[in-house]
């Protein structure tokens, strides 16, 4: 790659928070803010995202969330909720 092209990093902004949030939640391993909310999954989210950014190196970054409505994982898996809401 010469030093005129893009490179784009396009991350799936909901699965990464997922993934984030479960690994560290599974084992009990919460960290909290303080007002008490869990925050592993931001800490987690923003970690793997810039680890990611370190090995690529993309000169640009989009980072694309469900919006709400049915998608291609509703018909995976009839369960999957987007836009979960955490309530502790």
């Amino acid at each position: 790659m010469t030093n005129n092209q893009s490179k784009l990093l396009l991350v799936d902004g909901m699965a990464l928070l997922f993934r984030a949030f479960y690994a560290t939640s599974v084992s009990g391993q919460f960290m909290y803010n303080d007002e008490g909310i869990p925050t592993n999954g931001v800490n987690g989210f923003l970690r793997h995202m810039f680890t990611a950014v370190n090995h690529f190196k993309p000169t640009h970054l989009a980072v694309c969330w469900d919006m709400g409505s049915k998608t291609f994982r509703n018909e995976m898996y009839e369960d999957y909720i987007p836009n979960f809401r955490w309530e502790y």
